[in-house]
């Protein structure tokens, strides 16, 4: 019996074990990027990934609606927010305390306006009208342009009233005794936000997604096309930057001269900037929840696979991408400290604070799902959110206490925890760390409770399991102190191989390998090196292997199998193999590195044999501690000669002939029998028992009408392995 067996390499023997069950895996040096999956509660984190307290955050007015889509502010302090899905305003007084202001009886109030005298003016939908209100539960119907949609609203010097509206796209300027007139057609359907800029006015537009200046007589002017469908919102800083926030149903291009997108691609610039952000499945921004009679451009649906963008308009036209990011919906701007812009954004209620030429920082998240609305007052910010229509205010300075939460980590099986550690800067005072574990991927009551650990390099207690979380808490009254490093060590259970598949090639073919693309200089890949929070931290380079060669070859049988490890433990196999009859099994080969195998077949004795591979990870384990798995394959059939015919009679009756034989193989079964007339086709034959099955079967020929003379007839029988066997003789038909 030739056996070919595969060697193992030195190579194998030099891998680095880093990544091995027996050794420890680590998480550790996370990205800004992986903190942002994170939840932040009073934290901050910095551009360059460092978490420290956050601004103080105070639930200044709880509106009891779901959606907030309006605010303004008077000049004696008291706060005007607009809410839907009921139509409703409230009054909030600076110290905090609201009340009903006006009931619309509409579903929506999506703009609010405040005239010279600080009378406040509400804008309903969808029937489309403008209320003033001189007092509270005091409405007057000031005008009605028999649009569908007021979107918006903005007084300019002398108190004239502009309208932004839809699904006409049109701009109303209204005087101040009420009356109506078209001041300016956008083209588009719907104009979406308007700002008075000195002696213009600013608007955005959608689905053309355009930011427009027009001037006193009613002239527009395209400041941006943008490659979003809808700019929704507007702010303006003291030093002249424009700020407007867009949404698409999907990621469009960049306009044509930006920068690529993506985190700090952009040159500084302080002019116009745009901030787009796009919604999958055909929402956007617009408003902070679905309702009824409300555009679909309004539904903010899709919100999972948002992305956000932020432009810079110079004055002399150029374009400059700033910012883009994926999973966020941005939903509106305001000027921050410094010429940073402020930007509220959803699903995790998130205030970021984006500079010019750097990445963001996240300022804060809210309880609330979106952050929809800011309205900058002095040192004081105010934020309105959405899914609770609740309003903060976020003050200078710094929370006495904070909470990060981390996302939760996959140490891909169950693991034993090592320790924890972390770097902070002014000696880490007031900053403490937990853990919790669990095996769902998210956390639920099913999870450990907290442990803390109040100073690095402590044992981290949590139970043994699959997930792991930590959370960083802030203590400081005010302290600098932030975190800049978290360190966790984790050794994963050792788990079964898995041979997953084990496959018999058909008889007569070889595989021999072939050179790996690395090892010939052609190519190879790098592994994952651990640095991302979700995977194993594992070093070297790996080749990448070729499948094997294939060739004829008579007297063999070859076999292919797949493995896994969900440790990622380097494998080695032993194949053994067994005739049917037999009850132990024989050793072919161990050690093996490779997943094939070519069995010469001349030795063995003629039968029904089985293969069986075991994978074992020895390599990655301790002696005492590594596991293996196996499978067992399908029968396979060795014969060593051709099947062989017997004929049992033979005669002529008429023209026909008739013959009767019998084909018999030493293993297996006769897979066919057929017949040839004078050299001709073969003619596929059933056996008298209807069914190839047996080591020995009987067939009955008779062949059409022959012309008279002689004929050679030739008969041939095949086993399962392709292996034939002839016989044949001449007779004479009369």
């Amino acid at each position: 019996m030739r056996i070919r067996k595969a060697t193992l390499p030195a190579a194998f023997l030099a891998l680095s074990i880093s990544s091995w069950a027996a050794m420890p895996r680590f998480w550790e040096n996370f990205t800004r990027e992986e903190l942002l999956q994170g939840s932040f509660s009073r934290v901050s984190l910095d551009p360059d990934g460092a978490l420290s307290l956050a601004p103080p955050l105070d639930l200044w007015f709880d509106t009891g609606q779901e959606y907030i889509f309006s605010m303004v502010r008077d000049r004696a302090g008291n706060l005007y927010v607009g809410t839907g899905t009921e139509g409703k305003v409230y009054r909030i007084d600076p110290e905090g305390k609201g009340s009903l202001y006006f009931d619309s009886g509409e579903l929506h109030v999506f703009a609010l306006a405040l005239d010279s005298s600080d009378t406040l003016y509400a804008a309903t939908s969808p029937d489309g009208k403008v209320y003033r209100l001189r007092a509270a539960n005091d409405p007057q119907e000031f005008c009605d342009p028999e649009e569908k949609y007021l979107w918006a609203m903005a007084f300019d010097p002398e108190d004239n009233l502009y309208l932004g509206t839809g699904a006409g796209g049109s701009i109303y300027r209204v005087n101040r005794a009420g009356e109506a007139a078209l001041f300016y057609a956008s083209g588009d359907s719907h104009v979406r936000c308007l700002m008075i800029e000195g002696k213009d006015l600013l608007a955005g537009t959608s689905p053309d997604g355009r930011v427009l200046r027009v001037d006193g007589r009613g002239r527009g002017f395209a400041l941006a096309d943008t490659p979003y469908e809808e700019v929704h919102a507007l702010a303006l800083d003291r030093f002249g930057t424009l700020y407007a926030v867009a949404s698409s149903p999907k990621a469009p291009g960049a306009p044509p001269g930006t920068a690529p997108a993506g985190e700090g691609s952009a040159k500084v610039s302080t002019t116009v900037t745009v901030v787009a952000t796009v919604s999958a499945g055909g929402s956007t921004a617009g408003g902070a929840g679905p309702a009824a009679d409300t555009p679909p451009a309004e539904t903010p649906k899709g919100k999972e696979s948002a992305a956000t963008a932020v432009y810079a308009i110079a004055p002399d036209g150029a374009v400059e991408l700033l910012y883009s990011t994926a999973g966020e919906m941005a939903f509106d701007a305001a000027p921050g400290a410094g010429g940073a812009l402020l930007l509220a954004t959803g699903p995790k209620g998130r205030l970021l604070k984006i500079r010019s030429g750097g990445r963001p920082a996240v300022v804060t998240d809210l309880p609330e799902e979106d952050a929809v609305r800011l309205l900058a007052a002095g040192d004081d910010l105010y934020i309105g959110a959405s899914n609770r229509g609740k309003v903060y205010r976020l003050r200078k300075g710094r929370a006495a206490s904070g909470v990060f939460e981390s996302d939760p980590l996959d140490a891909g099986i169950v693991s034993s925890w090592g320790r924890i550690s972390w770097n902070a800067s002014d000696g880490g005072r007031g900053v403490t760390l937990a853990t919790r574990s669990g095996n769902t991927p998210r956390p639920d009551p099913s999870w450990s409770d907290w442990t803390s650990y109040p100073e690095p390099g402590r044992q981290i207690q949590s139970p043994r399991a699959r997930y792991l979380q930590w959370r960083a808490g802030f203590e400081g009254d005010g302290e600098e102190a932030s975190l800049e490093g978290v360190r966790i060590s984790y050794q994963q259970q050792n788990v079964r191989p898995r041979v997953t598949e084990l496959k018999v090639l058909p008889h007569g073919l070889a595989l021999e390998k072939q050179p790996s693309l690395a090892s010939s200089g052609i190519y190879s890949v790098d592994v994952d090196d651990g640095r991302s929070l979700h995977a194993p931290r594992r070093r070297g380079r790996e080749d990448q292997p070729l499948p094997p060669r294939q060739a004829l070859e008579a007297g063999v049988r070859s076999f292919t199998w797949k493995a896994e490890d969900d440790n990622g433990d380097p494998l080695l196999y032993s194949l053994y193999f067994k005739g049917e009859a037999e009850s132990e099994w024989k050793l072919l080969g161990s050690d093996l590195v490779d997943t094939f195998y070519t069995l010469g077949t001349a030795s063995l004795p003629d039968g029904t044999y089985r293969l069986k591979v075991v994978a074992s990870d020895e390599p990655g384990n301790p002696f005492d501690r590594f596991l293996i798995g196996e499978r067992v394959s399908a029968p396979f059939v060795v014969a060593g000669g051709p099947p062989s015919i017997e004929i049992l009679a033979r005669s002529v009756e008429g023209r026909r002939v008739e013959v009767r034989f019998r084909a018999g193989v030493s293993a297996g079964a006769v897979h066919s029998a057929e017949y040839s007339i004078d050299g001709g086709a073969w003619r596929l034959l059933s056996p008298v028992d209807g069914i190839a099955d047996s080591p020995l079967e009987e067939y009955l020929m008779v062949t059409p009408e022959l012309a008279a003379g002689e004929h050679l007839i030739g008969i041939r029988a095949g086993d399962r392995n392709g292996t034939t066997g002839t016989a044949g003789f001449v007779l004479t038909v009369p």
